[in-house]
């Protein structure tokens, strides 16, 4: 997979992530939902990580899958976090406030990973 393929995946599925998740109102069920998904995230991801730790970095399946549920584990954070805040207040400024802070958080992870390809190189 290129930079080119991994770039629109986290430049516009990460935004539309974040924004599926966040679709509903700051209701319990909500909360619910988004603690669970990004615990199963981060346990899976986690696992992947360091229960193939012999894996890791050798087999592409194993460390972008491991990767992606990292990631998912990060824009579920940023979407309980926008929803918290949402609930605090509830105002269209508010609303749209988070969505563009969110969305523009879920992408900090390309910088990342442009940051050690600098280095690498």
């Amino acid at each position: 997979m290129t930079y080119a393929a991994l770039f629109v995946i986290v430049f516009v599925g990460g935004p539309l992530a974040f924004r599926a998740l966040t679709q509903g109102g700051p209701s319990p069920a909500a909360f619910r939902r988004l603690a669970l998904f990004t615990a199963l995230c981060a346990a899976i991801g986690l696992t992947l990580r360091f229960g193939f730790a012999e894996l890791w970095g050798r087999n592409l399946l194993v460390t972008g899958s491991g990767l992606a549920f990292i990631w998912g584990g990060w824009i579920g954070v940023l979407a309980y976090g926008a929803q918290a805040l949402r609930r605090m207040d509830g105002g269209r400024r508010m609303r749209r406030w988070t969505a563009v802070i969110g969305a523009m958080g879920t992408t900090v992870p390309w910088f990342g990973l442009a940051s050690a390809n600098l280095l690498a190189t």
